[in-house]
């Protein structure tokens, strides 16, 4: 019987509404967010491997737990991991012990004044814990609640720090109530011997769970049915117990509810989403597997609490193999590509490639101050370990995701990255002289440090948004077009080698020539490949929406970048620009492709509008005045050298 039913029972019986108005206010002033055990500590389990490996369904992808768990704290605190621990055993402990979490300093907040508007003294750190936002919490919701009113276009920095301050408070309230069903509570607490003993309760405690009673739910209903043919002066004490109990349950059902944690597969093929614990009693779907699945999940919380490995392993295990079961093949297919995710997880490449790359440079660096073959071979092997973890960690994620590694902004700067390091490589064999390992650690670096900026914002290996739900045309047109961004960036690099070149060693010609020639190489390899990537996207566009060309606000990027390239070989053919003019038409391409590639995503216009943008504009037009800077006194001091643009 539903919890809905027994509180119809109530309310068709003599029960006053005095009486239930007290019953609810009590239920109100004693119902928590987690688990009461203030003064207790859970022993927590050593290993929590198995657990780890658990499925939920997250934005339509099937994910591991342990993905979640660091997605979760990356968007609440912007790192990884709390102090000493990971991200799998912060939040296992969030979800089986969640008010030990309350003093954890996990919530960012960059801009003093919502801290002033709350009343919180600001920290170094910039990390505040939920015992000192708690108090504040209902001014940053009605400071929230007026910003969602502003149009998103016109929303400033601050008023999106506090959507996102707002939003996240608020995510950590909903997710700490995921296990709660499962932890003794006040609201449960059974004084009278003859009640417990009415409902099979062990006699030795007093305080139960949601969970205990839920069991226990048709002796319950035997209860309520009994009150209902009471009039409210006959009812005894022990019938006020009863429907105090039964007023709880309603008032939990109703508040735990709609929790963000999809770990139970519906039994509907059709759902595209997956149920918490408590939106599974709620759903009242007496079904055998879900019973057993919510037993499995309140096991786990009761083992955790005892600090008993096995026993919490073994209902981990049981409650994947329930699921795993019963899901459709396509969600299985998610679910066998759990451990591939955790491998990827495990060795978290992209950390060291980028600290291979950077000790590469730095290496390349060494071995212009002091000429020694070891130093250069060791940057040669340090570019060339980075680059095998760098494609590795991409062949995983293709493998994870089932295409190509270019969907959003995070993804084609990692792969970018990637093709920038195979071209400097490539400059590398041809020249023989560093400048390729040069261009390649100082590109797959820098690609990394600005995916580092999109991956703080969310989970990097996302579903497919519409406008680009076609592996054929990812393989070809999105590829394709990339590869165009890569060759232009670094062409763009090269130039800036070039400026600094001339600006030291202006007589030596050799080694202008060859970054020239080196330069119009790449460049010809960007513009090439971008006109290809244009050209095959008019061809998606026309079986997509009907038309070749738009002048869509990313078509017309491309476009761009097409026309500024072939303009700096037009002018240079024609004698209107030197060397330098070719350097300098390289390194603003750089500004051109930027905003090609995600700055036409800020307008919030076109078909293509897609991938983490926000927060980016700032910076977007820093580097594009630090860039104008730098072009512009390079070219005030190369021409004092007589240095012609």
């Amino acid at each position: 019987m539903s919890v809905l039913k027994l509180k119809s029972l109530l309310l068709n019986s003599l029960f006053s509404t005095l009486f239930f108005s007290i019953c609810l206010i009590a239920g109100d002033a004693s119902a928590q967010m987690a688990c009461p055990l203030d003064s207790l500590t859970p022993k927590k389990v050593a290993s929590l491997e198995i657990f780890k490996r658990i499925p939920l369904l997250n934005y339509g992808r099937i994910k591991p737990i342990e993905t979640y768990a660091r997605n979760f704290l990356v968007q609440l605190s912007s790192r990884s991991r709390y102090e000493k621990e990971t991200a799998i055993e912060w939040f296992s402990r969030f979800l089986f012990a969640p008010r030990t979490t309350y003093a954890d300093k996990i919530f960012l907040i960059n801009n003093p004044e919502i801290l002033e508007a709350i009343q919180i003294v600001p920290e170094k750190r910039r990390r505040y814990s939920y015992k000192q936002l708690e108090s504040g919490f209902e001014k940053i919701k009605a400071l929230a609640e007026v910003v969602e009113k502003i149009d998103d276009k016109e929303r400033s920095v601050v008023e999106r720090e506090i959507l996102r301050v707002y939003n996240n408070f608020l995510l950590y309230i909903r997710l700490s109530g995921a296990f709660s069903y499962g932890f003794p509570h006040p609201d449960f607490t059974i004084e009278s011997a003859e009640v417990r003993k009415f409902l099979n309760l062990d006699q030795n405690q007093k305080q139960y769970s949601f969970y205990d009673m839920f069991e226990r739910m048709d002796l319950l209903e035997g209860a309520a049915s009994s009150l209902s043919r009471k009039k409210q002066e006959e009812w005894t004490e022990n019938d006020y117990v009863f429907a105090g109990i039964i007023n709880a349950l309603f008032f939990w059902t109703e508040h735990y509810k709609d929790c963000p944690l999809g770990l139970i597969p519906t039994r509907s093929v059709e759902d595209e989403h997956w149920l918490s614990p408590m939106d599974v009693i709620v759903l009242n779907d007496n079904v055998t597997d879900y019973m057993n699945e919510l037993k499995y999940v309140r096991d786990m919380v009761v083992h955790y609490w005892n600090g008993e490995q096995l026993q919490f392993d073994l209902s981990a295990k049981a409650f994947i193999n329930s699921i795993t079961n019963r899901v459709t093949s396509q969600e299985k297919e998610g679910i066998n590509k759990i451990s591939l995710e955790l491998i990827y997880n495990k060795l978290n490449l992209f950390s060291w490639v980028k600290i291979l790359y950077i000790l590469g440079i730095f290496f390349f660096l060494g071995s212009l101050f002091q000429e020694s073959k070891f130093i250069y071979s060791t940057s040669i092997l340090t570019t060339i370990l980075g680059f095998l973890f760098h494609i590795s960690a991409l062949i995983l994620r293709i493998l994870i995701m089932s295409r190509p590694p270019v969907t959003n902004l995070y993804e084609t700067f990692i792969f970018v990255g990637a093709i920038a390091v195979i071209l400097g490589g490539i400059l590398e064999i041809i020249n023989k002289n560093g400048l390729g390992l040069f261009v390649a650690n100082l590109c797959g670096a820098i690609f990394l440090v600005i995916a580092e900026k999109f991956a703080s914002e969310g989970d990097t290996m996302q579903m497919l948004v519409a406008v680009l739900n076609s592996n054929f045309w990812l393989s070809t047109h999105v590829l394709t077009i990339t590869i165009g961004y890569a060759g232009c960036c670094v062409a763009g690099i090269v130039g800036h080698i070039y400026i600094f070149q001339a600006l030291i060693q202006p007589n030596n010609k050799q080694q202008l020539n060859t970054t020239l020639q080196n330069m119009l190489g790449i460049l010809g390899f960007g513009l090439t490949m971008t006109f290809l990537g244009t050209a095959l996207g008019g061809i998606w566009a026309d079986q997509s929406w009907g038309r070749f060309w738009g002048w869509d606000p990313k078509e017309n990027g491309a476009l761009l970048i097409v026309l500024w390239a072939a303009g700096i070989f037009h002018a240079r053919l024609a004698k209107l620009i030197h060397p330098l003019g070719v350097a300098i038409g390289c390194v603003l391409g750089l500004i051109v492709v930027m905003w090609a590639w995600f700055g036409v995503n800020l307008l919030s216009v076109g078909l293509h509008s897609y991938g983490f943008t926000s927060g980016i504009a700032n910076v977007l037009i820093m580097y594009v005045v630090v860039e104008l800077i730098f072009t512009a006194v390079a070219a005030i001091l190369l021409g004092r050298k007589n240095i012609k643009i």
